[in-house]
């Protein structure tokens, strides 16, 4: 196999997981939607699918370390790959935790926030997949455009979040159940930044040079002004 090919191969095992994770968000969402705890037990399970690909794509960058002499700019896509698809993982393991989490409230009377969250979530799988296109086009301008939503996703969860608080407060007999919700929201506010740095990594390959300005966040409130940090 040419090493352009070992590439090619590369850039397909990371589309193939990426959007294996994207299926596993997007059914974990449907769990928490529909209370369906045997769809969030089969996203659970599926999680170990995951892991093996992961590994999978580790063993093939080993492999190509010990047979070829990469170049920089080679071995600066490589190493990127291996960092996206660490990120990958990481963004299944969430979806499995919401999984987990929508089983314990699929056993409570349904929650006001529950949709909201699931839009968060989708917004967050949005962002996602257009970060897996940015590196799969190799289009800077895509990346760029991901990296600065993120600031959207802060203030979306963080309005969200102030919401779900003021849930507790009206209603204390439901506090356990709104917690498991924060923690979703939190999971999904996560994945957007998991999402945003594999934007960072698109760009990176491109460019060979890390982003020259700090990520803007959205402030605590949820009110739209910028912070830097």
């Amino acid at each position: 196999m040419t090493f352009q090919n070992e590439m090619n191969a590369l850039d397909a095992a990371i589309s193939q997981f990426g959007g294996a994770a994207e299926e596993q968000l997007s059914r974990a969402l449907d769990a928490l939607v529909q209370r369906d705890t045997a769809l969030a037990t089969e996203v659970i399970a599926g999680d170990k699918a995951l892991d093996a690909m992961e590994m999978q794509i580790g063993r093939d960058t080993a492999a190509m370390f010990t047979r070829r002499q990469l170049m920089a700019g080679d071995l600066r896509t490589v190493l990127a790959i291996l960092k996206i698809a660490s990120t990958i993982e990481r963004i299944g393991d969430l979806a499995k935790n919401t999984a987990r989490r929508s089983v314990v409230l699929s056993d409570h009377a349904p929650l006001k926030t529950v949709s909201a969250v699931a839009r968060l979530g989708r917004d967050t799988m949005m962002q996602f997949s257009e970060s897996l296109d940015a590196f799969a086009q190799r289009d800077d301008d895509m990346a760029m455009k991901v990296w600065r939503k993120d600031q959207e996703l802060d203030n979306l969860y963080n309005g969200l979040q102030r919401e779900i608080v003021q849930e507790m407060a009206a209603n204390p007999g439901d506090v356990a159940e709104n917690t498991q919700l924060l923690f979703i929201a939190k999971n999904m506010e996560r994945i957007g930044d998991h999402a945003t740095f594999v934007a960072e990594m698109a760009h990176y390959i491109v460019t060979g040079q890390p982003m020259d300005e700090k990520r803007p966040k959205g402030v605590p409130d949820g009110s739209p002004e910028a912070v830097f940090g």
